[in-house]
């Protein structure tokens, strides 16, 4: 039965359908197009990330330590799973919607459990392949291949996230069940999630020297890790030396805190699942007022209302404009620090300005929410296709509401920017009038995206927010976007100054915009009569 199980619940989940919102074999030119797109993204983020650690896999070969990419390799899969199971374990496991049709099956809770799990590691083991490839690769490249050592990584690559699913969901479950019962149950899961990453964020900062290369100056954190850390320790001794005893104490550790989880974590399941996810209901009845609002107002609240109920989309699609507010605030006492921070992340040889713009710029693109927002509405679209409301209206309150939720914070953050780093006002209002028009054009950018490839069935918002093809196309649209104009500034660099590139490329987003607003407002029109 529990095979039978897994294969419903990954077909379910990994069908080419469910990826992507529609069927390949009825649009099989929109499916060669998107699969081009995103076999084009993963390409190039394998190239620019393979480079880079084969790179120090050249550099640690020679220090005579090309262990410690062993390092990077268990700390980039063990965080990657930690943010994976933070925000799917009680969707996945403690809350899952399917429980009303699954419990009256004559099936064993612990069956569904195992295969509720066998899901969710499977949704870790791609990940962890993806992001962790270039990293492996340039280990056994310049470390010799061995068949053992690679036999060893493989049992190591299938026990090296067990942990912190264990600990990750008991985390997410502990949050949810101290949550629940305020009012504002909802607001502070994001405000604690956000505290969270910026802490992991500003620890990672601090304990690396921002002078040097991001990943040459992670050689000696990475380096403390392996030794104080012992999982750490027998999976770098296992692969490297071929070690049986480093792999057992690396199996059996790993293996048995896993099934002590499965057996202790089965009637918390059962409980949660029963339950039921139960929020705080207010007491007092308050009376009934209607107010009477512009149909645009009313969507564009309707949209905000949305953006804070869901917390992976708040803590998603708003970290872009988090960010750039608390490095704008930061600079304001930390200027030096935060320009090397910038200069790290960016590029070293670049004007302040430049810099300024393409973290703006990547903090707007990282605000996709008209490339999901369509989605989210989910069973519920039929409801708002059938109002007596154009369309065309009905996206352009989401394009607003993306605009409304990152622009005011970026105009803000680069008056702060201007008063801690002395920008000339000139450069300032330039730097303003480019997050407009920017802001604009990835707003309905992204707003096209959903209208071509929407995902109406999905169980957990998880799917849409970070599996779908609307999310994947809206980020990396958002960095094309900023490839296009780094490549306009890089042609008139040598040619003229700072304040006449950004007004150039001022004119070229505004050009951008009237052929996109053009095929927006047209795709508003006919998709949503296909949908």
């Amino acid at each position: 039965m529990y095979f039978k199980l897994l294969k419903v619940f990954l077909k379910e989940q990994f069908s080419l359908k469910r990826l992507f919102g529609f069927d390949f074999k009825k649009e099989k030119i929109k499916g060669i197009l998107v699969g081009l797109a995103i076999i084009y993204a993963i390409v190039v983020f394998l190239g620019a990330f393979g480079y880079m650690f084969f790179d120090l896999g050249k550099i640690l070969k020679d220090m005579g330590q090309p262990h410690i990419l062993l390092s990077f390799y268990a700390v980039y899969a063990i965080g990657l799973s930690i943010i994976i199971v933070f925000f799917r374990a009680n969707g996945s496991l403690f809350y899952y919607k399917d429980y009303d049709i699954l419990s009256p099956l004559p099936i064993h809770p612990r069956t569904v459990l195992l295969s509720k799990i066998s899901v969710l590691l499977w949704m870790l083991y791609v990940s962890s392949l993806i992001f962790t490839l270039p990293i492996v690769f340039s280990y056994f490249y310049h470390n010799g291949f061995h068949v053992v050592s690679f036999i060893f990584y493989l049992l190591s690559f299938l026990v090296m996230p067990l942990t912190p699913l264990v600990v990750m969901s008991m985390i997410a479950l502990l949050m949810s069940l101290l949550t629940r019962h305020f009012r504002r149950h909802k607001i502070i899961n994001i405000i604690l999630t956000f505290v969270v990453f910026l802490g992991l964020f500003m620890v990672s900062f601090n304990l690396n020297d921002v002078e040097t290369n991001p990943l040459t100056g992670q050689i000696d954190l990475f380096s403390g890790l392996s030794s104080s850390y012992p999982p750490l320790k027998w999976m770098i001794d296992a692969i490297s030396n071929r070690s049986i005893i480093s792999l057992f104490y690396l199996l059996s550790s790993h293996l048995g805190l896993f099934v002590i989880f499965i057996l202790g974590v089965s009637p918390i399941v059962n409980y949660t699942n029963q339950k039921g996810m139960k929020s705080f209901k207010a007491k007092k009845g308050k009376a009934l007022v209607y107010q009477s609002r512009p149909v645009m107002m009313s969507l564009i609240k309707k949209e905000f209302k949305k953006f804070f109920s869901i917390t992976l989309y708040a803590v998603n699609a708003g970290l872009g404009p988090v960010l750039l507010m608390i490095l704008s605030i930061a600079s304001l006492f930390f200027r030096s620090e935060i320009e090397n921070i910038l200069r790290e992340a960016i590029g070293a040889g670049l004007d302040i300005e430049v810099l300024l713009m393409v973290f703006i710029g990547f903090s707007i693109a990282m605000t996709y929410t008209p490339a999901i927002s369509l989605s989210l509405e989910g069973k519920n679209f039929w409801i708002i296709k059938s109002l007596p409301i154009e369309p065309k209206t009905i996206m352009l309150s989401k394009v607003i509401f993306n605009v409304l939720l990152i622009l005011p914070i970026a105009l803000v953050s680069i008056l702060l920017f201007g008063i801690s780093i002395q920008l000339g006002i000139l450069s300032q209002l330039l730097m303003m009038g480019l997050a407009i028009i920017f802001s604009v054009v990835i707003s309905i950018l992204d707003g096209i995206i959903n209208l071509y490839v929407p995902k109406f069935e999905f169980q957990n918002e998880v799917e849409v927010i970070k599996q779908s093809a609307g999310a994947l196309l809206g980020v990396f649209g958002g960095f094309f976007m900023i490839i296009l104009n780094g490549g306009l500034y890089y042609l008139l660099s040598k040619h003229m100054s700072i304040e006449g590139i950004m007004g150039l490329l001022i004119l070229f987003n505004v050009m951008l915009t009237i052929p996109l607003y053009y095929v927006f407002v047209k795709s508003s029109q006919d998709r949503f009569i296909k949908l």
